[in-house]
């Protein structure tokens, strides 16, 4: 290679030196001896004799063999002179080393396929089919390891030959343009049109059949795809195909959305699939016996209805099914065995096991029937056939875990198998400490025992928490208890009882109610006070609410009688802490479905949440939902104001201890804590102007113990619990009631000495307002903090002057000609100010160091830092500054910050970022309901938020969210590179004037506009990630993040959604929104008014693959909606402090109100209270038509069916302004 490469030290300077020269010194060192030997590699072999296709044939009968043959023979198939002496250079080694010939491989073939004479490509064609079409017929018992990898090393070459073609296509199309600026054929390039049509020939339906097979089902999927649109294939025809890959890929959302575009009858398989995928395994079992009835010669029914007994834990019922059809069908024992094999080492019965086993034939084990062999073997403590059996186990993982890992994603591939062999581990350490089975340590079983224990609780935790990973490892671990009597047998019980629950909560959780009754039937028999809680929440799951509350009382009357109560006072102990805790949780649930049934008076329900406080004081649930519960009545009495005074004393004292005991509610305890108090200060205040004498003399004497309250609060709580409320704290800086004020400055202030970093970036365009009341306020603030901590004037100092420096950057004029600015000619003094070593240290406002992390364990932990990931500070401003192209021309900056990293910020002049910020915390609520809700939890739903920092009212900075490209550019540059693209002159030439009737509009939408801007958005993720597993979790991604955001955007009537708003992650497809500026349903009062609720044009539906938004989009809506409807009180709350926000102007002010603004700067804005309203309506499902309420409230699916409805209805999307590209 030295040689071909023409390497060498000498001083003469050449390409070979510079190479030379690249190399490391390391490598130089080992490299040296080789530049001047006279070495000459072996003559090759002679591959004339190779029988083809060499794939199972005399030479290729194992992976290695077929491999390094394979790779041998192309080799003399490449002309090209370089390319042929590089390879033949690695020609002797590729006959011993299978990596290195992996490695060549694809590389050879794309050689040998430009060089080939159209018979030796057939050739290449025909080895690929081979593997292929084996792998399409594999059958799970034959030889699955090296089928396995072979079709996964096509696999490869695949992928290979596709990211060569996408990159040669790219690179023509770049060259064109520079030539003749615009782009032209690409087909007339020979070596591009050979790679492509030899693709094309490769049928897609037999890579997808194949990678199903080889459990890549990823690929599947995307092959699959791939075929219905290359070959215009009626999807109806494949969706059994496309049902049983999501199935497989437990995407049960998939399921549905095959089950929604499906317009015959299903069929009694389709739905047997959809039954399982979902977890109703009984009706499941009704479908098998009525397709038994009608075939009864299919073993694959019998199979599948084994499969669901076996997995709604009717263990016997399976056991007697397989010896019944196996007395009448004796030649089927091969394969359904295996299924008495499980049912019996589920089952303890060892002895049926040990015969059943006897009737295995063949080396290739099941998966049960290889765990049955090593529970057996541990059973009869045989050492040594345990051993063999779990290395054999083991050994059987191995291949189609080497598959997967040979392409990205490989661990969500192969996770099944990691799966497998965590079982294993836990097999062989449970019978080493249980059984002393190989026990070469002396250490105590007991102890030992304890420790396992310990362990098990951890290992699960960490494993992926669905119904699939988690219920075989529990089956697993009650098998491994049973094997053995314990010294202790409470205890042995206790653990496999706590394994019988766990199994009943996660089948709950994975909405498989029936699986989750059966394990609650085992669980019944161990005497365990959780087993009340858990059956209550598994009827309350399906539906029957009286039952669950009737349930609960009971249990809680049984477990925790008067004796047993008086026991667990006087007790201390880890065991009585933990009873104490269940007992809480148990009087908390009955009071909150006392609450949502309706059938106590609010009396008792009060005494039940007080109760939980008196078992357990010091438990942050019972005093949440104590206070919340204080909130509910006190919306009653507002009529009675003395009455109300005194239940927000309760409110407020309960949230705070809430606060006291944890954070869990810290979202929803502490800004309405806030609001409480401050607005009941504004009322007293009101009342002082007013002269209301009576109600004012108890309401004063209320205020006065609010705020004593509030200080004591003060000194109680973690200042962090605090910070997670800032921006509230701030914009009530005008409070017109004196003692609020003072207590509310002592707050920010004693923020402002713990957090001086994030506190001054929030309260800098508080700083700058024009309001004097604010200015004057924030001012006090900082005078109070000064007093606190005297370091704190020259930050505060330093900080106001980089503020002002950057007001000058963004305020600072530009011309429509430059498009780049330099940080040390225009804006010198703000470079030498952060260069100067005596200026203060301070941030760079980025979104992770600006949000709080809270504590990920219960409890307050008053010395929690809530920034982990550790402050970057400005070292200085990089020199060249971005202007970029929209009409305020704002400017990219770079910031270096202390770890030397490269930090991207846009400084944006002539918009109020305030809006903008409210609404990224807006988000950050949503982001933790949507993280605390299971559902929303197993979909990953989230919004993308980053750091909006205003700067004053009408300035700010923003942090660049690197990665993105807007929709408009992803498919204009598409659009480019096929010769599609339409230039704004011919755009302007279709469209249709306002006046026009609708269905004109709809005519040229649907005729002109429609046409000359095909779908393309698909090929985007096809490209931008190239490998199966990350493409399909982009798409994922991409559909789920959409609808989240097209949700929230609906509540708060987010509109200008146009193709430069919403961007795309080029690293995981996340959909990112920016510009939150036309809130409220703004859109529907410009001059072309906004039809839609949110976007979902045909290039955004299409990219969501054949089922559009059907299944995967839909759901994530439907649980985001729900998820708001669910947190309606903590959103709105939220919200309120955003419309009510003095800070925020959401209308331009009357004179009037800006006279009294500038005079006292804390009003209430007019139309606050119809945005208030028209957010509630949404969250509860009334629809709006011209300002007035129409129809019942929907449900959650209506509601968003009726949405989906409006954003895709052409009749709607023709009416948007032609900017918005409703085409696209």
């Amino acid at each position: 290679m030295l040689h071909i490469y023409d390497c060498h030290d000498a001083k003469k300077d050449s390409s070979g030196r510079r190479l030379w020269r690249k190399f490391p010194e390391s490598t130089q060192e080992i490299l040296e001896p080789h530049l001047h030997t006279r070495y000459v590699a072996a003559q090759s072999s002679d591959w004339s004799g190779v029988t083809k296709p060499i794939y199972r044939g005399k030479q290729g009968r194992t992976f290695k063999d077929w491999v390094c043959t394979w790779t041998g023979y192309l080799l003399t198939k490449i002309r090209h002179l370089k390319a042929s002496h590089v390879f033949k250079a690695c020609s002797t080694i590729i006959k011993h080393d299978t990596q290195t010939a992996l490695f060549l491989l694809p590389h050879i073939i794309i050689y040998a396929l430009l060089d080939g004479s159209e018979d030796e490509n057939l050739e290449i064609y025909n080895e690929i089919l081979a593997v292929l079409t084996h792998a399409e017929k594999l059958d799970e018992q034959q030889e699955a390891d090296s089928c396995h990898l072979s079709a996964q090393t096509i696999f490869s070459i695949f992928d290979h030959l596709t990211r060569w073609t996408r990159h040669r296509l790219q690179t023509l199309a770049m060259s064109r343009m520079k030539k003749t600026g615009a782009s032209s054929d690409h087909h007339d390039d020979p070596e591009y049109r050979k790679i492509q049509d030899f693709l094309a020939k490769i049928p897609q339906d037999v890579l997808a059949k194949a990678s199903y097979n080889c459990k890549a089902y990823t690929r599947s999927l995307m092959h699959f795809e791939a075929f219905i649109t290359s070959q215009k294939q009626d999807l109806q025809q494949h969706l059994g195909f496309m049902q049983k890959l999501y199935v497989m890929m437990d995407e049960p959302d998939g399921v549905a959305g095959v089950s929604a575009i499906r317009q015959e009858n299903p069929t009694l398989h389709a739905q047997i699939l959809e039954h399982e995928s979902i977890g109703r395994l009984r009706d499941a079992s009704a479908c098998y016996e009525r397709a038994i009835q009608l075939e009864s010669s299919d073993v694959s029914l019998h199979q599948g209805l084994l499969k669901s007994l076996i997995n709604l834990g009717q263990l016997s019922t399976a056991l007697v099914h397989v010896n019944g059809v196996l007395s009448e069908r004796p030649e089927w024992t091969s394969d359904l065995n295996s299924y008495r094999v499980e049912s019996s080492w589920k089952l303890g019965r060892w002895d049926s096991l040990e015969n059943y086993i006897k009737n295995e034939t063949g080396s290739s084990n099941s998966w049960n029937v290889g765990l049955g062999k090593i529970l057996l073997a541990a059973k009869k403590r045989d050492e040594e056939d345990f051993n063999k059996h779990l290395t054999v186990m083991r050994s059987e993982q191995m291949g189609p875990l080497s598959a997967a890992s040979m392409e990205n994603g490989s661990y969500q591939r192969g996770y099944e198998y990691i799966v497998r062999l965590h079982m294993l581990n836990e097999i062989e350490r449970g019978v080493k400490c249980m059984l002393g089975l190989n026990a070469d340590n002396g250490v105590g079983v007991d102890e030992d025992q304890h420790q396992m224990l310990n362990n098990w609780k951890t290992r699960l935790e960490i494993t992926q928490s669905s119904f699939r990973t988690q219920e075989p490892i529990l089956s697993l671990r009650r098998a491994l208890l049973g094997l053995v009597e314990l010294p202790d047998i409470r205890d042995e019980n206790k653990e496999i009882g706590q394994c019988w629950l766990q199994s009943a909560r996660v089948a709950r959780k994975a909405g498989h109610i029936q699986t989750a009754y059966s394990s609650l039937l085992n669980a019944s028999a161990y005497s365990m006070p959780e087993y009340c809680l858990e059956k209550a929440k598994w009827l309350w799951s399906k539906g029957d609410l009286h039952q669950a509350l009737i349930s609960l009382q009971k249990g809680v009357e049984e477990y925790f009688d008067d004796t047993t109560k008086r026991r667990l006072a006087a007790d201390t102990s880890e065991t009585a802490m933990a009873d104490k805790l269940i007992h809480a949780k148990a009087l908390l649930l009955i009071g909150r479905f006392m609450e949502a049934t309706a059938k106590s008076e609010s009396n008792a329900v009060m005494r039940q949440y007080k109760e939980v406080i008196a078992v357990h004081k010091e438990w942050e649930d019972g005093h949440f939902y104590l206070a919340k519960y204080y909130d509910r009545i006190m919306s009653t009495v507002a009529d009675r104001p003395e009455k109300q005074g005194e239940i927000v004393l309760y409110v407020v004292k309960h949230f705070g201890h809430s606060l006291q005991y944890g954070n869990q509610y810290i979202y929803q305890s502490m800004p309405r804590l806030l609001t409480l108090w401050l607005d009941f200060g504004a009322k007293v205040s009101d009342q002082e102007k007013s002269k209301k004498s009576d109600k004012f003399v108890s309401n004063k004497t209320v205020l006065v113990h609010l705020n004593k309250m509030m200080a004591d609060q003060c000194d109680k709580l973690a200042p962090y619990q605090y910070l997670t409320a800032f921006s509230q704290l701030i914009s009530r800086v005008c409070h017109t009631q004196v003692t609020v004020f003072e207590q509310l400055k002592e707050i920010i202030a004693k923020l402002m000495v713990v957090f001086p970093q994030q506190a001054v970036w929030m309260m800098m365009a508080v700083s700058k307002s024009t309001y004097v009341m604010r200015t004057k306020r924030c001012q006090d603030i900082f005078s109070r903090a000064m007093e606190m901590n005297g370091d704190l004037h020259k930050f505060i100092q330093d900080a106001t002057k980089l503020q002002d420096r950057l007001l000058d950057v963004c305020n600072s004029p530009v011309d429509a000609t430059y498009d780049k600015l330099s940080m040390s000619v225009h804006f010198k003094p703000l470079k030498r100010m952060v260069e100067n070593e005596n200026f203060s240290p301070i941030i760079v406002p980025r979104q992770s160091v600006m949000t709080v992390t809270l504590p990920s364990t219960p409890g307050v932990h008053p010395n929690h830092n809530p920034f982990p990931s550790g402050e970057v500070y400005i070292r200085e401003f990089e020199d060249p500054i971005e202007v970029l192209p929209s009409l305020q021309k704002p400017k990219k900056i770079s910031i270096r910050g202390t770890d030397g990293k490269l930090y991207l910020m846009m400084c944006k002049p002539k918009d109020d970022l305030r809006k903008d910020s409210r609404l990224m915390e807006f988000n950050a609520i949503i982001n933790k309901c949507l993280k605390k809700d299971a559902e929303s939890r197993r979909l990953q739903l989230h919004i993308r938020t980053y750091a909006v920092i205003p700067l004053n009212e009408e300035c700010g900075l923003l942090e660049w969210v690197p990665n993105t490209a807007g929709l408009r550019q992803i498919l204009h540059k598409i659009y480019k590179e096929k010769g599609l693209y339409t230039s704004g002159r011919e755009l302007k030439s279709m469209t249709v004037p306002l006046t026009s009737s609708v269905d004109t509009k709809l005519n040229v939408f649907k005729n002109k506009l429609l046409p000359r801007f095909p779908v393309v958005f698909p090929e985007w993720f096809l490209k931008t990630f190239p490998d199966p597993t990350s493409w399909y979790l982009a798409r994922l991604s991409y559909a789920r993040t959409s609808a989240v955001m097209s949700i929230v955007g609906y509540i708060l009537g987010l509109g200008d959604r146009h193709g430069e708003n919403i961007l795309f992650d080029s690293t995981n497809g996340d959909t990112v929104h920016v510009d939150f500026n036309c809130l409220f349903n703004k859109g529907e009062t410009f001059d072309w008014p906004e039809r839609v609720p949110f976007r979902l044009t045909r290039n955004m539906v299409d990219a969501m693959g054949p089922m559009g938004y059907e299944g995967i989009f839909r759901r994530a809506c439907e649980v985001t909606m729900k998820v708001m409807r669910d947190q309606t009180d903590p959103l709105m709350s939220v919200l309120k402090t955003l419309i009510y926000d003095p800070l925020v102007e959401w209308s331009k002010p009357s004179r009037s109100r800006a006279s009294m603004l500038a005079d006292s700067g804390e009003i209430n804005n007019e139309k606050a209270m119809t945005h208030v309203k028209d957010i509630e309506h949404r969250l509860q499902g009334k629809l709006k038509n011209k300002n007035k309420t129409r129809g019942l409230p929907l449900s959650v699916e209506g509601h968003v069916h009726y949405l989906i409805h409006e954003a895709t209805d052409e009749r709607n999307l023709c009416q948007m302004y032609i900017g918005w590209a409703a085409y696209l």
